[in-house]
């Protein structure tokens, strides 16, 4: 696959809501224990988000995987049902091959530098930028 694989989405034009679900360690592939983590040692997170969209005319909602690389849990504080912004979110592209290298299809993944309740905007946000 050409061209550009991971893209930069302004996910208040793209989502109609965002609803935080669950935040929980990404784990090591084959792990039960083992959290993965960044080439920098910063634990990997995944949240659950239930995210809204239109598409012909309607609201469609699916949930979506977000990665979350930070020291500390991003769903500390945050109930699930919460209403929540995707902070610097990316959308990539993987393209999926068999054992032979013939391709058989794409995944999508999405990343986000972190997650924020809606109620946090305003002052808040502008502190938590400063940080």
């Amino acid at each position: 696959m050409a061209g550009p694989q991971t893209f930069k989405v302004d996910a208040t034009s793209t989502f109609t809501h965002l609803m935080l679900l669950s935040v929980e360690p990404k784990m090591k592939f084959k792990s039960d224990t083992d959290q993965e983590c960044t080439k920098d040692g910063v634990p990997k997170w995944e949240a659950q988000i239930a995210a809204g969209f239109r598409q012909f005319g309607k609201t469609v909602n699916e949930v979506i995987r977000v990665g979350i690389a930070s020291a500390k849990n991003p769903g500390d504080g945050l109930t699930p049902g919460t209403p929540v912004q995707l902070v610097g979110m990316e959308v990539g592209v993987i393209e999926k091959q068999t054992q032979d290298g013939r391709p058989i299809g794409f995944q999508v993944w999405y990343r986000a530098e972190q997650i924020r309740p809606i109620a946090a905007t305003g002052s808040a946000a502008a502190k938590d930028k400063a940080a």
